[in-house]
């Protein structure tokens, strides 16, 4: 995803001097074909996060559209405050991008899992929070980032993503949409829509045809009522449970409390630590915990 970023961004910069790619000391192998191309628009401002947020901040302040990218927890808990205050409060066109969704980096141990930013930044006033499932979905929403101005937080993985959002058949502003003719409904967003998908073929031969969104754009979620309308709805993310995406969708849903569940991470154990795939299913956020919790919900529900 982060290299599909990079490209996309590098074509819609070549007709925008205003967009200043921004880095903490990171992303060698990724960015230097931007640094390459538009050296003037580009900037490596060491490892002083909290120094760059506030200067991006300053940079839009004057009329430029800076792109702050980072591994993950550093372009956001290391300097929260100046995305309020700098940035949220003053509703500046600053682009906030934290690679290493979930556990993109889940060998890094826990100061790399990026589980709890959603928590965090939706809670910030004016910013939009974007969350692409693969390279596909981030081609599109880097081009609806640019189409618009505010504070903005992109969300991505490592690298290696496979096309999973292919298939779906209605489209929202924030979300596609895969139509399924049971009443089970699973909502998703970033890159567990793999394991999502991998459910879905299990619970077709258990004879569940749910019906799958894809959610990109966290902060534009009202439009998905009317799929979750008197459905069975199960949230998986990739993500702390607590204030997560399945928060979010909750105060949106018409839904009563006992026809939603919230599938996600209960808690960190610093302890753990190994490959996306390994923790996934350690948290039981894995395809077949997904597929599972789906047919007892089904089943509870007759």
């Amino acid at each position: 995803m982060r290299k599909a970023f990079v490209s996309s961004l590098l074509q819609i910069a070549k007709n925008d001097n205003k967009i200043i790619l921004l880095t903490g000391d990171l992303g060698y192998g990724v960015l230097e074909s931007f640094q390459n191309e538009l050296p003037d628009q580009f900037m490596n401002f060491g490892i002083n996060e909290q120094s760059l947020m506030s200067a991006a901040a300053g940079m839009a302040s004057d009329g430029l559209r800076p792109v702050v990218y980072s591994i993950g927890n550093f372009p956001t808990f290391r300097c929260l405050e100046q995305i309020r205050n700098d940035v949220c409060y003053m509703n500046l066109d600053v682009c906030i991008v934290a690679i290493g969704a979930g556990f993109a980096y889940g060998s890094a141990g826990y100061s790399h899992h990026l589980v709890e930013d959603i928590s965090a930044i939706s809670a910030l006033p004016n910013i939009n929070i974007y969350s692409p499932s693969d390279p596909q979905e981030t081609n599109l929403v880097t081009g609806e980032i640019f189409s618009t101005k505010g504070p903005k937080y992109l969300r991505l993985g490592k690298g290696g993503e496979s096309n999973h959002s292919i298939g779906f058949n209605e489209f929202t502003d924030g979300a596609s949409v895969k139509l399924g003719d049971s009443r089970m409904t699973i909502v998703s967003t970033g890159a567990i829509l793999e394991e999502v998908i991998l459910a879905e073929y299990e619970l077709k031969r258990a004879g569940i045809f749910p019906t799958i969104i894809n959610v990109r754009n966290l902060s534009n979620v009202s439009e998905l009522r009317k799929y979750m309308s008197g459905q069975l709805v199960l949230t998986v993310e990739e993500h702390l449970i607590r204030g997560g995406f399945g928060s979010i969708i909750r105060e949106v849903s018409e839904n009563s409390a006992e026809k939603i569940k919230n599938l996600g991470i209960e808690s960190i154990d610093v302890k753990m630590n190994g490959s996306a795939k390994f923790l996934r299913k350690r948290y039981k956020i894995d395809s077949e915990s997904i597929a599972q919790q789906a047919k007892e919900m089904a089943l509870n529900h007759k």
